[in-house]
């Protein structure tokens, strides 16, 4: 049984450095495509460890080109079933997507607001003073909770708007850029569409955001990746007017 990673152009080669030299994986070519594929014992036995090392093996590959990355658990039976029933039927899209995303990559930045920003988002709303107010010793216990309820909606609105404005402060280095996921723990991801060429601009632009949101936020920033938050095919195509939330290969 072969795990399938992702689509690239054929003729890529496999770093003999990187961490896919070690013989477990295999580019299987079709015409103008190839699939990144390992083998495995069955898709019904996948682990945490198979998800990991599909993740590594696609960071590896973006390096030196596109990827379309496959759900992870894409699986088939030999050889010629990658050829006939995963790249033949969609070989003209896969071919458009690849295409188009040749120059970009993503990146994601993870935000984490410190005790102090949620402070000065407390101070400078009056909305979550007058909601504090209202929850105190004296009311009762479904106001208190209708109370925390609107004090987390209104803080992760608040802190949203304030990641936005600082991803905003990068913006003319980016392509687009999309808030992925929130937690009410205090944190934010964003995905940035982003050229390769500009990659160490970034790298510097980031560099000196960290230090302008010193005491109010953390940074953590990872990347290069495949287009997992964006749609590749949507990408290709000029004429389409909608795109997913998520990138149809992705997870």
């Amino acid at each position: 049984m072969l795990l399938l990673h992702g689509v690239v152009p054929a003729g890529r080669e496999l770093d003999e450095q990187g961490e896919l030299a070690d013989g477990e994986y295999e580019l299987i070519e079709d015409g103008d495509l190839a699939v990144l594929a390992r083998e495995v014992v069955s898709e019904d036995d996948l682990t945490e460890d198979d998800a990991v090392k599909y993740l590594d093996a696609l960071v590896e590959l973006v390096r030196d080109g596109p990827v379309l990355p496959l759900r992870f658990g894409t699986v088939a039976p030999d050889v010629d079933a990658v050829r006939s029933e995963v790249l033949a039927p969609a070989a003209e899209q896969f071919a458009r997507a690849l295409d188009a995303t040749a120059s970009l990559v993503e990146l994601r930045l993870t935000f984490t607001l410190t005790d102090e920003a949620v402070q000065r988002l407390f101070r400078e709303d009056p909305e979550l003073r007058a909601a504090v107010g209202r929850g105190g010793p004296g009311s009762e216990m479904s106001e208190r909770i209708e109370v925390g309820q609107l004090v987390a909606q209104r803080l992760t609105e608040q802190r949203s708007q304030l990641v936005a404005a600082w991803v905003a402060m990068l913006g003319e280095l980016t392509e687009d850029s999309k808030s992925i996921s929130s937690s009410e723990e205090g944190w934010e991801q964003v995905a940035l569409l982003v050229r390769r060429e500009r990659l160490d601009e970034l790298d510097e632009a980031v560099r000196t955001l960290t230090n302008e949101v010193d005491g109010l936020a953390e940074i953590e920033y990872v990347g290069p990746l495949p287009l997992y938050s964006f749609d590749a095919i949507g990408l290709a195509d000029a004429s389409s007017t909608t795109q997913a939330q998520q990138s149809r290969w992705g997870w």
